[in-house]
């Protein structure tokens, strides 16, 4: 007898799975997962999950932060992740049982009892990967020069819209307190394909190396970026990046990837990177082609 494994199914428990182990064992994060997704309401308060768990403030917006994509960052608290809710009791039982968790079937890993009877997995090909990428990737900026003259500290806006110009997208990217990213567009090219891209800013007013708890209020902007319907996204700041920017998108990434079993792309633009762009495209960025620019 042949056994084929539902590919739907085994990304179920991939999901189910990946959640549980983002969880981790941390007591404190179980519960506020637990506070957040018990119920019937799809939002709750920072003071609302205090209440419930027994934590501080403190202690709710830094595990909140840690449970990464599991969760939505909204004004004054949390939000389930619609894909995730139905199955929130199984991925906290997994969370809390680590031998139950190592058992789980998945793609990777598949695990079957097999009796008298003689099994056959059917296993799919893993889906896409988590790629790291850099301007040279990006085809909207073929004309980036190969060195350029530092064009200094830069205001934000200045950047989404020379960046929309490039990219041929002509839509109104306002500012607002609920937004996920500075530019989302559909018109941008990575590795000689058009993909949908989620881009975060960060310009003048950001002094020093960048790093996470400079993006955002709760220095949760790199989360809320991925949580755009995306496959590339990318961290723009007009000065130097810290490593920490890289490794936090890069895990946000493979979640991401775990989670929609396609490609995912990340990268991030510093001024060096930001300067030859501009040299390739000074009109978009309101400059003049300067000498050492090439």
């Amino acid at each position: 007898m042949t056994l084929s494994v539902s590919d739907l199914l085994s990304n179920l428990n991939d999901q189910v799975v990946n959640s549980a182990k983002l969880m981790g064992r941390s007591k404190h994060r179980q519960n506020i997962f637990c506070a957040i997704y018990r119920g019937q309401k799809q939002e709750k308060s920072v003071q609302e999950i205090m209440a419930a768990t027994g934590l501080s403030q403190i202690r709710v917006l830094n595990e909140g932060k840690k449970l990464g994509p599991l969760l939505e960052k909204v004004r004054g608290g949390f939000k389930k992740k619609r894909d995730l809710a139905p199955h929130y009791q199984k991925i906290l039982r997994l969370a809390r049982n680590p031998k139950q968790l190592a058992s789980m079937p998945t793609k990777v890993a598949p695990r079957v009892r097999a009796g008298s009877l003689r099994v056959t997995l059917s296993i799919p090909k893993a889906g896409g990967r988590a790629n790291h990428i850099t301007i040279e990737d990006i085809d909207s900026f073929s004309k980036a020069a190969r060195k350029a003259n530092n064009i200094g500290s830069v205001r934000e806006d200045s950047i989404k819209k020379a960046f929309a110009t490039i990219f041929g997208d002509r839509g109104s990217f306002k500012d607002w307190g609920g937004e996920k990213s500075d530019l989302y567009t559909t018109k941008g090219r990575v590795r000689g394909k058009r993909r949908a891209m989620a881009i975060a800013f960060k310009g003048r007013g950001t002094r020093g190396k960048l790093v996470p708890s400079k993006m955002g209020k709760n220095g949760d902007q790199i989360g809320r970026l991925f949580d755009e319907p995306a496959e590339v996204f990318l961290v723009v700041y007009c000065g130097q990046i810290d490593s920490s920017v890289v490794s936090q998108m890069h895990a946000f990434a493979i979640a991401k990837r775990a989670f929609n079993n396609h490609e995912t792309y990340y990268g991030v633009i510093d001024d060096d990177d930001l300067a030859r762009v501009a040299a390739g495209y000074p009109g978009e960025f309101g400059l003049r082609k300067r000498a050492g620019d090439q």
